[in-house]
Protein backbone atom coordinates (compact mmCIF):
# COMPACT_ATOMS: atom_id res chain seq x y z
CA UNK A 1 0.00 0.00 0.00
CA UNK A 2 2.83 2.24 0.80
CA UNK A 3 3.65 2.36 -3.00
CA UNK A 4 0.09 3.21 -3.94
CA UNK A 5 -0.45 6.80 -5.09
CA UNK A 6 -1.97 8.81 -2.70
CA UNK A 7 -5.55 9.42 -4.02
CA UNK A 8 -5.96 5.66 -3.89
CA UNK A 9 -4.17 5.47 -0.63
CA UNK A 10 -7.15 7.97 0.29
CA UNK A 11 -9.85 5.70 -1.05
CA UNK A 12 -8.68 2.41 0.36
CA UNK A 13 -11.12 3.36 3.42
CA UNK A 14 -14.52 3.32 1.00
CA UNK A 15 -15.87 0.13 1.75
CA UNK A 16 -16.51 0.95 5.06
CA UNK A 17 -19.11 3.17 3.95
CA UNK A 18 -20.97 0.39 2.91
CA UNK A 19 -21.69 -1.06 6.83
CA UNK A 20 -22.00 2.08 8.24
CA UNK A 21 -24.92 3.27 5.62
CA UNK A 22 -26.75 -0.37 6.98
CA UNK A 23 -26.43 0.88 10.37
CA UNK A 24 -27.78 4.10 9.55
CA UNK A 25 -30.72 2.59 7.41
CA UNK A 26 -31.50 0.50 11.10
CA UNK A 27 -31.37 3.03 13.10
CA UNK A 28 -33.70 4.90 11.05
CA UNK A 29 -36.24 2.31 11.03
CA UNK A 30 -35.80 1.63 14.45
CA UNK A 31 -36.48 5.50 15.28
CA UNK A 32 -39.76 5.26 12.93
CA UNK A 33 -41.04 2.71 14.10
CA UNK A 34 -41.04 3.94 17.80
CA UNK A 35 -42.51 7.48 16.42
CA UNK A 36 -46.44 8.23 17.32
CA UNK A 37 -48.18 7.83 14.87
CA UNK A 38 -49.64 11.11 13.45
CA UNK A 39 -53.47 12.49 12.80
CA UNK A 40 -53.49 11.05 9.26
CA UNK A 41 -52.53 7.57 10.11
CA UNK A 42 -55.63 7.78 13.24
CA UNK A 43 -57.99 9.12 10.48
CA UNK A 44 -56.88 6.44 7.79
CA UNK A 45 -57.99 3.64 10.96
CA UNK A 46 -61.18 5.06 11.76
CA UNK A 47 -63.94 2.96 9.34
CA UNK A 48 -61.96 0.00 11.06
CA UNK A 49 -62.65 0.83 14.49
CA UNK A 50 -66.45 2.21 14.03
CA UNK A 51 -66.37 -1.70 12.32
CA UNK A 52 -65.60 -2.77 16.01
CA UNK A 53 -66.67 -0.72 17.90
CA UNK A 54 -69.90 -1.70 20.19
CA UNK A 55 -72.57 0.67 21.68
CA UNK A 56 -72.06 0.90 25.40
CA UNK A 57 -68.27 -0.38 25.00
CA UNK A 58 -66.02 2.19 25.24
CA UNK A 59 -62.79 2.90 23.66
CA UNK A 60 -59.61 3.14 25.38
CA UNK A 61 -56.07 4.00 24.17
CA UNK A 62 -52.49 3.04 24.53
CA UNK A 63 -50.59 4.80 26.13
CA UNK A 64 -53.13 6.86 27.51
CA UNK A 65 -51.12 10.36 26.20
CA UNK A 66 -52.15 9.16 22.60
CA UNK A 67 -55.47 9.56 23.83
CA UNK A 68 -56.25 13.64 22.66
CA UNK A 69 -54.82 13.16 19.17
CA UNK A 70 -57.45 10.22 18.79
CA UNK A 71 -60.11 12.12 19.76
CA UNK A 72 -59.11 14.79 17.72
CA UNK A 73 -59.35 12.37 14.78
CA UNK A 74 -61.90 10.39 15.52
CA UNK A 75 -64.22 11.94 16.83
CA UNK A 76 -67.73 11.34 19.12
CA UNK A 77 -68.56 8.50 17.37
CA UNK A 78 -66.10 6.77 18.59
CA UNK A 79 -65.73 8.78 21.93
CA UNK A 80 -69.29 9.47 22.63
CA UNK A 81 -68.92 11.65 26.16
CA UNK A 82 -71.20 9.04 28.35
CA UNK A 83 -68.89 6.42 27.56
CA UNK A 84 -65.29 8.57 27.68
CA UNK A 85 -66.56 10.41 30.82
CA UNK A 86 -67.99 6.92 32.81
CA UNK A 87 -67.76 6.32 36.42
CA UNK A 88 -65.48 3.60 36.14
CA UNK A 89 -65.22 0.38 34.18
CA UNK A 90 -66.52 -1.95 36.14
CA UNK A 91 -70.14 -1.57 34.71
CA UNK A 92 -69.36 -2.15 30.89
CA UNK A 93 -69.30 -5.65 29.26
CA UNK A 94 -65.79 -4.74 27.30
CA UNK A 95 -63.53 -2.51 25.65
CA UNK A 96 -61.85 -1.46 22.23
CA UNK A 97 -58.35 -0.90 23.05
CA UNK A 98 -56.37 1.28 19.80
CA UNK A 99 -52.72 0.74 21.14
CA UNK A 100 -49.75 2.03 19.19
CA UNK A 101 -46.14 1.35 19.62
CA UNK A 102 -46.63 -2.32 21.47
CA UNK A 103 -48.22 -0.32 24.51
CA UNK A 104 -51.40 -1.87 26.45
CA UNK A 105 -54.00 -0.18 28.76
CA UNK A 106 -52.88 -0.96 32.41
CA UNK A 107 -56.24 -0.78 33.78
CA UNK A 108 -57.57 -4.14 31.59
CA UNK A 109 -54.38 -5.61 30.72
CA UNK A 110 -55.39 -8.92 31.82
CA UNK A 111 -59.31 -8.36 30.74
CA UNK A 112 -59.51 -11.79 28.14
CA UNK A 113 -58.95 -10.66 24.04
CA UNK A 114 -62.36 -11.35 22.16
CA UNK A 115 -60.05 -10.61 18.88
CA UNK A 116 -57.08 -8.35 17.77
CA UNK A 117 -55.79 -6.93 14.72
CA UNK A 118 -53.32 -4.80 13.09
CA UNK A 119 -54.24 -1.77 11.22
CA UNK A 120 -51.49 0.25 10.45
CA UNK A 121 -49.58 1.47 13.32
CA UNK A 122 -52.50 0.22 15.54
CA UNK A 123 -53.39 -2.90 17.33
CA UNK A 124 -57.30 -3.00 17.95
CA UNK A 125 -58.19 -5.64 20.35
CA UNK A 126 -61.89 -6.50 21.72
CA UNK A 127 -61.23 -6.80 25.23
CA UNK A 128 -64.34 -9.00 26.86
CA UNK A 129 -64.68 -7.69 31.34
CA UNK A 130 -63.86 -10.79 33.32
CA UNK A 131 -65.59 -9.09 36.53
CA UNK A 132 -69.14 -7.00 34.97
CA UNK A 133 -71.14 -5.57 37.31
CA UNK A 134 -74.12 -5.82 35.09
CA UNK A 135 -76.09 -2.34 35.59
CA UNK A 136 -79.72 -2.51 35.61
CA UNK A 137 -80.25 1.32 35.43
CA UNK A 138 -77.78 4.51 35.28
CA UNK A 139 -79.22 7.57 37.11
CA UNK A 140 -77.54 9.67 35.32
CA UNK A 141 -79.33 8.79 32.11
CA UNK A 142 -82.79 9.88 34.07
CA UNK A 143 -82.42 13.20 35.32
CA UNK A 144 -85.62 14.69 33.69
CA UNK A 145 -88.98 15.16 34.39
CA UNK A 146 -91.27 12.21 34.69
CA UNK A 147 -88.32 10.25 36.13
CA UNK A 148 -87.09 12.24 38.46
CA UNK A 149 -88.26 14.82 40.99
CA UNK A 150 -86.43 17.10 43.05
CA UNK A 151 -87.06 19.70 46.25
CA UNK A 152 -85.60 21.45 48.94
CA UNK A 153 -86.73 19.75 52.62
CA UNK A 154 -86.27 21.20 55.65
CA UNK A 155 -88.16 20.23 58.64
CA UNK A 156 -91.62 19.69 57.46
CA UNK A 157 -91.48 22.29 54.39
CA UNK A 158 -90.59 21.14 50.90
CA UNK A 159 -89.58 23.59 48.12
CA UNK A 160 -90.13 21.61 44.55
CA UNK A 161 -87.04 22.54 42.44
CA UNK A 162 -88.39 23.57 38.91
CA UNK A 163 -87.17 21.76 35.99
CA UNK A 164 -85.79 24.38 33.09
CA UNK A 165 -84.70 23.34 29.58
CA UNK A 166 -83.19 25.93 28.06
CA UNK A 167 -81.51 28.10 30.88
CA UNK A 168 -78.09 29.87 29.46
CA UNK A 169 -75.37 27.70 29.99
CA UNK A 170 -72.14 28.63 31.67
CA UNK A 171 -69.08 27.64 32.09
CA UNK A 172 -66.29 29.47 34.35
CA UNK A 173 -62.92 28.26 32.72
CA UNK A 174 -59.97 27.06 33.67
CA UNK A 175 -59.79 28.70 37.28
CA UNK A 176 -64.00 28.79 37.30
CA UNK A 177 -67.50 26.73 37.97
CA UNK A 178 -67.66 23.39 35.94
CA UNK A 179 -70.11 23.69 32.75
CA UNK A 180 -73.60 24.35 34.34
CA UNK A 181 -75.89 23.16 31.65
CA UNK A 182 -79.06 24.45 30.60
CA UNK A 183 -81.17 21.70 30.85
CA UNK A 184 -81.75 21.00 35.02
CA UNK A 185 -83.78 21.43 37.86
CA UNK A 186 -83.55 24.68 39.40
CA UNK A 187 -83.96 25.41 42.68
CA UNK A 188 -83.61 28.58 45.49
CA UNK A 189 -80.72 30.32 46.37
CA UNK A 190 -78.83 30.85 43.26
CA UNK A 191 -77.39 29.93 39.88
CA UNK A 192 -75.87 26.86 41.64
CA UNK A 193 -77.94 25.45 43.26
CA UNK A 194 -79.67 23.01 40.63
CA UNK A 195 -79.70 19.09 39.76
CA UNK A 196 -78.26 18.49 36.54
CA UNK A 197 -76.20 16.47 34.30
CA UNK A 198 -72.32 17.74 33.95
CA UNK A 199 -68.96 16.85 33.78
CA UNK A 200 -66.15 16.94 36.32
CA UNK A 201 -62.37 16.37 36.90
CA UNK A 202 -61.14 14.13 38.95
CA UNK A 203 -57.72 13.58 40.96
CA UNK A 204 -56.18 12.14 37.55
CA UNK A 205 -57.68 14.76 35.53
CA UNK A 206 -59.96 12.66 34.09
CA UNK A 207 -63.49 13.85 33.12
CA UNK A 208 -66.21 12.06 34.81
CA UNK A 209 -69.70 12.23 34.00
CA UNK A 210 -72.00 13.19 36.79
CA UNK A 211 -75.08 14.20 38.67
CA UNK A 212 -75.01 18.03 39.94
CA UNK A 213 -76.38 18.28 43.38
CA UNK A 214 -75.45 21.06 45.51
CA UNK A 215 -76.78 21.29 49.03
CA UNK A 216 -78.50 24.13 50.07
CA UNK A 217 -76.79 25.82 53.49
CA UNK A 218 -79.60 24.50 55.86
CA UNK A 219 -81.29 21.70 55.18
CA UNK A 220 -81.24 18.66 52.60
CA UNK A 221 -81.47 18.41 48.87
CA UNK A 222 -83.80 15.61 48.15
CA UNK A 223 -83.45 13.69 44.63
CA UNK A 224 -86.30 11.26 44.25
CA UNK A 225 -85.82 8.65 41.16
CA UNK A 226 -89.36 6.96 39.76
CA UNK A 227 -89.31 3.69 39.19
CA UNK A 228 -86.34 2.62 39.46
CA UNK A 229 -85.67 -1.33 38.56
CA UNK A 230 -83.16 -2.45 41.28
CA UNK A 231 -80.65 -4.95 41.66
CA UNK A 232 -78.61 -6.23 44.74
CA UNK A 233 -77.17 -3.04 45.66
CA UNK A 234 -76.29 0.38 44.30
CA UNK A 235 -72.91 1.25 42.85
CA UNK A 236 -71.53 4.85 42.48
CA UNK A 237 -69.04 7.63 42.75
CA UNK A 238 -69.22 10.95 44.45
CA UNK A 239 -66.85 13.99 43.69
CA UNK A 240 -66.16 17.48 43.25
CA UNK A 241 -63.71 19.58 40.60
CA UNK A 242 -60.54 18.26 42.26
CA UNK A 243 -59.03 21.04 40.53
CA UNK A 244 -60.81 23.34 42.69
CA UNK A 245 -60.94 21.77 45.67
CA UNK A 246 -58.89 19.28 45.96
CA UNK A 247 -56.81 21.13 49.38
CA UNK A 248 -60.04 19.84 50.92
CA UNK A 249 -60.66 22.92 53.33
CA UNK A 250 -65.00 22.34 53.18
CA UNK A 251 -66.71 20.31 55.29
CA UNK A 252 -67.40 16.94 54.15
CA UNK A 253 -70.71 15.95 52.16
CA UNK A 254 -72.90 13.05 52.93
CA UNK A 255 -75.02 11.49 50.49
CA UNK A 256 -78.06 9.14 51.48
CA UNK A 257 -79.82 7.15 49.88
CA UNK A 258 -83.49 5.07 51.26
CA UNK A 259 -87.09 3.78 49.44
CA UNK A 260 -89.71 4.01 50.76
CA UNK A 261 -88.36 4.87 53.96
CA UNK A 262 -86.00 2.32 53.55
CA UNK A 263 -82.66 2.91 54.40
CA UNK A 264 -79.85 2.24 52.53
CA UNK A 265 -76.87 3.57 53.93
CA UNK A 266 -74.84 6.53 53.63
CA UNK A 267 -71.79 7.74 51.95
CA UNK A 268 -69.78 10.99 53.44
CA UNK A 269 -67.30 12.21 51.19
CA UNK A 270 -64.29 14.70 51.85
CA UNK A 271 -62.83 17.00 48.74
CA UNK A 272 -59.51 15.31 49.30
CA UNK A 273 -60.82 12.07 48.60
CA UNK A 274 -61.37 13.26 44.57
CA UNK A 275 -63.06 10.95 43.10
CA UNK A 276 -64.02 7.92 45.23
CA UNK A 277 -66.21 4.89 44.75
CA UNK A 278 -69.32 3.55 47.63
CA UNK A 279 -71.48 0.82 47.08
CA UNK A 280 -75.03 0.60 48.97
CA UNK A 281 -76.38 -2.88 49.92
CA UNK A 282 -80.56 -2.96 49.08
CA UNK A 283 -81.21 -6.49 50.24
CA UNK A 284 -84.78 -8.04 49.66
CA UNK A 285 -85.25 -5.62 46.13
CA UNK A 286 -83.33 -7.17 43.60
CA UNK A 287 -85.77 -7.47 40.79
CA UNK A 288 -88.10 -5.17 42.23
CA UNK A 289 -89.05 -1.84 41.08
CA UNK A 290 -89.44 0.80 43.59
CA UNK A 291 -88.44 4.96 43.77
CA UNK A 292 -84.98 5.70 45.02
CA UNK A 293 -84.43 9.15 47.74
CA UNK A 294 -80.98 10.60 47.39
CA UNK A 295 -80.59 13.02 50.08
CA UNK A 296 -77.84 15.54 50.03
CA UNK A 297 -76.68 17.81 53.08
CA UNK A 298 -73.46 19.66 54.02
CA UNK A 299 -72.43 21.66 57.33
CA UNK A 300 -73.36 25.02 55.57
CA UNK A 301 -73.20 24.49 51.90
CA UNK A 302 -71.70 26.92 50.78
CA UNK A 303 -69.29 26.11 47.38
CA UNK A 304 -69.86 22.55 48.38
CA UNK A 305 -70.39 21.57 44.60
CA UNK A 306 -71.15 18.06 44.38
CA UNK A 307 -71.67 15.54 41.96
CA UNK A 308 -72.47 11.94 42.06
CA UNK A 309 -72.85 9.21 39.79
CA UNK A 310 -74.89 5.68 40.34
CA UNK A 311 -76.22 2.43 39.06
CA UNK A 312 -78.64 -0.20 40.73
CA UNK A 313 -76.11 -3.37 39.95
CA UNK A 314 -77.11 -6.86 39.71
Amino acid sequence: MADWPPRVRRLRYLWLLVPALGLLELASNVVLSRRAPGIDAWRAVESAVVALKRSGEPVVVAPEWAEPLARLALGDRVFPLGELARADDRTVPGLLEIAELGARSPAVRDWPVVSEKREGPFVLRVLKNPRELRSRYRFVDHVRPGELSVALVRGDTERPCEFKEHVVATAGGLHGQVAFPSARFQCAGGEQMFVGVTVIDDQDYRPRRCIWAHPPQAGTLRLRFLAVPLGARLHGFAGLSYFLFRDGVGPPVTLAASSGGRSFGAVSHRDESGWSGFDLETPGLAGQTADVDFEIRAEGGYRRDFCFAAEAVE
